[in-house]
């Protein structure tokens, strides 16, 4: 981390015609500083094109000035001191400087605070209690947050416990800004984390929700997990994934079930539902154990029970229904095979619709975390990929030729009766699609369906 070009950068960051209207506009009194990831990020070479600053202006000032000068403002948290100010390519975030010791997010009236040092012993980590001050072009850091970003260390700011009960959210930032960006946790911080987890449970699911996913879609959500699980948090986000932890598989993986999941979660992209799909693919396998008299042991159907709790989990979490339904959808059938005949693909392409690519990219990855993983897996992936397109360039699968209407025209009266019968029509067009033709199928109806 070379300071002196992340001052350069710094400048370049904020020498815009919106930073230069803004600081005209607040006059030399409102002692602007950068905050936030912003100076963390560029510090680390990284871009940033979040601008958060602070200010000493109280909020009611900042919004008549602003006014004054023409500049539209949004107060998207006036109660905090938080309003956008809104230029035609950037908004930028301005907020009155805050007093310690209350949370964020709390409610009531905010109190506010005449310093920026004030400001940032409120916030949580030390590398995110750095600012940058407009005026003087020098990083404000009151708590060293400069050596512990060069020595990759998340350091609660100040009395750790205070930090986590101002807001217990930051437990799961903790391992999100550590762990799984490659940091290690202070000692004194973990230590506190670790005792404080179980106020986790007063946080909202949604807050939970957007936090996890952040950290699984990381750098290292792998290792992150082992600390959320160290700590006690996993137990609280997920209740779903305790029961993998250290329960043995079979001959066929090197790892339990929890490891196995990490395993994946790591060979999987990084997005939302690839990694949501990892996470809860397996959960099901310990309430799906059986041994056989060979003493092997199986974990029949636990595809279907890892679906069940799934969607529980993440309905509880407050996802959407889409995801709730493609994280469903891929854990529902990521047991099927990529060796497989066409009748089989024809199947997947019924089922997954347009999760057929992130199904094949969790495979692979799924593939990986096996006890041997298959040197040829990118080979059968493209097998699986050339087959797929030879079925769907065929296309005469895709719609059944005859419809309820149909059916009913043998006297079969609406009801349960005429979907079986069209799903039954559905399989034998899957395993012979030349049957898919209006005279054949109403033919095969008849002679196997509707009785004489």
């Amino acid at each position: 981390m070379d300071l002196n070009q992340g001052l350069v950068q710094l400048k370049c960051l904020l020498n815009t015609d919106a930073i230069n209207k803004l600081r005209t506009a607040l006059g030399s009194e409102a002692q602007l500083h950068l905050v936030g990831g912003a100076v963390r990020d560029t510090l680390l070479g990284k871009e940033n094109h979040d601008i958060d600053l602070t200010t000493k202006l109280k909020p009611e000032e900042v919004l008549s000035l602003l006014k004054k000068a023409g500049i539209r403002t949004e107060p998207t948290g006036i109660e905090h001191g938080t309003l956008l100010a809104v230029f035609a390519d950037i908004q930028i975030e301005l907020t009155t400087f805050r007093a310690p010791g209350r949370a964020r997010t709390a409610r009531g009236p905010e109190i506010f605070s005449t310093s920026i040092e004030q400001d940032l012993a409120g916030r949580d980590f030390t590398i995110n209690a750095l600012a940058y001050s407009l005026d003087s072009n020098k990083i404000v850091d009151p708590f060293n947050g400069l050596a512990d970003l060069a020595q990759n260390t998340i350091r609660a700011v100040g009395d750790p416990d205070a930090r986590f009960m101002e807001d217990p959210l930051r437990i799961l930032r903790m391992v999100r800004f550590g762990p799984a960006n490659k940091r290690n946790i202070e000692e004194h911080t973990f230590a506190s984390a670790k005792k404080l987890a179980p106020h986790i449970d007063d946080i909202s699911q949604e807050r939970i929700r957007d936090e996890f996913i952040k950290i699984i879609c990381a750098q290292s959500p792998a290792e992150a997990l082992r600390k959320l699980r160290e700590c006690g948090a996993l137990d609280i986000v997920l209740p779903e994934i305790v029961p993998s932890y250290d329960f043995e598989q079979n001959e066929f993986h090197r790892f339990d079930v929890f490891e196995h999941t990490l395993a994946v979660l790591e060979n999987c992209p990084n997005t939302p539902l690839l990694r949501l799909t990892a996470v809860f693919h397996d959960v099901g396998k310990p309430a799906t154990l059986s041994v056989g008299p060979d003493g092997r042991r199986h974990f029949y159907k636990h595809e279907i029970v890892s679906t069940n709790m799934t969607k529980t989990a993440l309905k509880r979490l407050r996802c959407s229904n889409q995801m709730i339904k493609e994280v469903g959808s891929l854990v529902r059938y990521h047991m099927r095979p990529l060796n497989c005949g066409p009748a089989a693909v024809r199947r997947l392409v019924r089922d997954l619709g347009p999760l057929m690519e992130p199904w094949l990219e969790f495979k692979a990855a799924d593939s990986k975390g096996a006890k041997v993983a298959p040197k040829d897996i990118n080979q059968m992936v493209q097998n699986f990929r050339g087959l797929l397109k030879t079925e769907l360039s065929r296309g005469d699968f895709l719609k059944l030729a005859v419809s309820g209407d149909d059916i009913k025209n043998f006297g079969i009266a609406e009801g349960p009766v005429i979907g079986h019968i069209l799903n039954a029509l559905r399989e034998l067009v899957l395993n012979e699609p030349e049957l898919n033709d209006r005279d054949k199928l109403l033919k095969l109806a008849r002679e196997k369906f509707v009785k004489q």
